[in-house]
């Protein structure tokens, strides 16, 4: 038997939900992916910040104590960000599992999750910042 306009309908409107289900989950993805890949990013680029720094510490007896402490802030702000994206990456996997077990306050986990995200991008830039002045002092200062 042949299915009536209403029928059509209604299989069309199922398979449209369908669409819109795979849609949204691979946006969805994507978007997760692309935040973990950020914070890899991050870890990464801090990490081997942290291991240039210490490679050339050596050559710190020779500079003034301003240029120490640049160096100091800069391995520091390294650090902090290696220490925030773990904590970041460990507060996604429990915000994510709350979300799908429908527990927990959702807006306090944000809360620490932005938080978190904010140290993180912050210690980054300023580590940065800190190892580009230090290179700077560094070559038009270094005896």
């Amino acid at each position: 038997m042949p299915e009536t306009d209403e029928q059509r309908q209604q299989r069309m409107l199922d398979e449209l939900k369908g669409k819109n289900v795979a849609h949204y989950s691979v946006m969805l993805a994507a978007y997760i992916n692309a935040r973990v890949d950020a914070n890899k990013a991050i870890f990464v680029f801090s990490s081997s910040g942290i291991g240039l720094l210490i490679a050339i510490s050596d050559k710190l007896q020779s500079f003034d104590t301003c240029i120490k402490l640049v160096y100091v802030g800069a391995l520091v702000a390294f650090f902090v960000a290696v220490c925030s994206t773990v904590f970041v990456h460990i507060r996604n996997a429990t915000s994510i599992e709350s979300y799908i077990r429908g527990e927990g306050n959702e807006k306090s986990m944000d809360f620490k999750l932005s938080t978190w995200k904010y140290v993180n991008y912050v210690s980054f830039a300023i580590g940065l910042a800190l190892s580009l002045v230090f290179t700077i002092f560094v070559l038009f200062l270094g005896k």
